[in-house]
């Protein structure tokens, strides 16, 4: 390769890293908008019979939205996109930006924004790989890979504002397909430093999760978070079947039964919003409620059941929205769920039970996904709980070894090879 394609290569891909941070936070700011929203109506409805069934009929409608928009006009926007970018890098495809890109914003921001549990990481992903392929308009393959991958990368970063675990996830979670050579991983790394430069110029430079920060426990500690690693071992791969089971069954059925299987999941999810608001969405506030000690054992363990459930749920429906953020949401709970249980058998082990949290969060990543490393070090962006790396790193492998033993394999490849 030339020197001079090579600064093609990364001028390209930088700009693929600015247009993903741009829409990145421009999602980002519009999805917190509409959580906003939700909950000012939520909080107005008091005992109000027409403005519950407002509600009702407003977020069924949003949902509805958005799985007609997919199915219309760009399936391939349905669920994270994170498989379909495996799937572009594999066979080298194109990717159809003129209409992914707009049904993927706008679809994500009705779903997500509705309470759907699903994050925002999964569509940006997917939209910044959409930027790759506009950019590389060439008939070099290589550098449409690339470019497809550095938009990945891109946009994992701007949805957490994280470079590295954008570096990492293109290079560990799609190690079978991403062409790894010195080109390609600079491109990816000025992708991603691109991407957060505008991300945080525009929405400011503090952590995704903020005051997450503990004290560093002591070593004897450790086999209690192998313990939490081996309990998200065994949740992981459920969860990993029970989606499969429940996204095939929703690919099976045609004509109106999708919109009745959104409708009915909708509805659902819009009433328990209005008593427990902090069991739908994303999770991004209620996980910042938990680190700050404001549920109990009973609430904690309750919402885990409930957005365990309501992930899977939202899923299948099939409209934009990732699992990475309710995952995050999902081992904060049971983490800290753990982490009281010790506090109160094990008085003054820790200071603060929100460390298997920070374990937890990790965890469940890193059994769901099967890429332990980018749950690592995208905990440690998000958190800053640099001290807390050492637990961290025992609790994901202890995830990880436990999933892989019971024949867990990564949920975007599974979610990949289905017809």
């Amino acid at each position: 390769m030339s020197r001079k394609f090579s600064n093609i290569l990364i001028f390209k891909s930088g700009l693929v890293g600015l247009l993903s941070g741009l829409v990145g936070a421009l999602f980002h700011t519009c999805l917190d908008q509409a959580d906003s929203l939700r909950k000012t109506f939520i909080d107005n409805i008091d005992g109000s019979m027409g403005l519950l069934l407002l509600f009702l009929m407003l977020t069924c409608a949003a949902v509805t939205l958005s799985l007609f928009l997919v199915r219309k006009f760009a399936p391939e926007t349905s669920g994270s996109g994170v498989p379909q970018v495996e799937i572009t890098l594999k066979e080298n495809k194109k990717i159809l930006w003129q209409r992914v890109l707009p049904v993927k914003f706008i679809g994500g921001v009705l779903a997500i924004g509705s309470g759907l549990v699903l994050g925002r990481e999964g569509p940006t992903i997917h939209m910044g790989s959409a930027f790759g392929d506009m950019i590389g308009t060439s008939q070099d393959k290589f550098e449409h890979h690339v470019l497809v991958a550095a938009g990945a990368a891109a946009g994992l970063a701007a949805a957490f504002n994280a470079p590295l675990a954008g570096l990492i996830f293109v290079t560990e979670e799609m190690r079978d397909h991403f062409k790894y050579n010195f080109q390609s991983l600079m491109a990816v790394i000025f992708a991603s430093c691109i991407s957060v430069i505008v991300v945080q110029a525009l929405n400011g430079h503090q952590p995704d999760i903020l005051n997450a920060s503990f004290q560093v426990p002591k070593l004897a500690t450790l086999p209690l978070f192998a313990t939490l690693g081996v309990i998200f071992g065994l949740l992981g791969t459920l969860f990993n079947s029970l989606m499969l089971k429940g996204v095939l069954y929703s690919k099976n059925i045609d004509g109106i039964k999708p919109y009745l299987l959104a409708l009915i999941i909708a509805l659902t999810i819009a009433v328990v919003a209005c008593f427990m608001p902090n069991a739908v969405g994303g999770g991004h506030e209620s996980l910042e409620l938990a680190l700050h000690n404001k549920f109990n054992t009973g609430v904690l363990l309750g919402l885990f059941l409930l957005r365990f459930l309501f992930t899977i749920l939202s899923y299948i429906i099939g409209t934009p929205g990732g699992i990475f953020a309710p995952l995050l949401a999902l081992g904060t709970f049971l983490g800290l769920w753990f982490g009281q249980l010790v506090m109160a058998f094990f008085p003054g082990l820790v200071e603060h039970p929100g460390v298997f949290a920070i374990g937890g969060m990790g965890a469940l990543f890193a059994a769901t996904v099967q890429a332990p490393i980018t749950g690592i070090i995208l905990i440690v962006e998000m958190t800053r709980s640099y001290e807390l790396i050492l637990p961290l790193m025992v609790t994901c492998l202890s995830a990880s070894l436990v999933a892989n033993r019971l024949g867990g394999k990564p949920i975007y490849s599974q979610l990949a090879k289905l017809p």
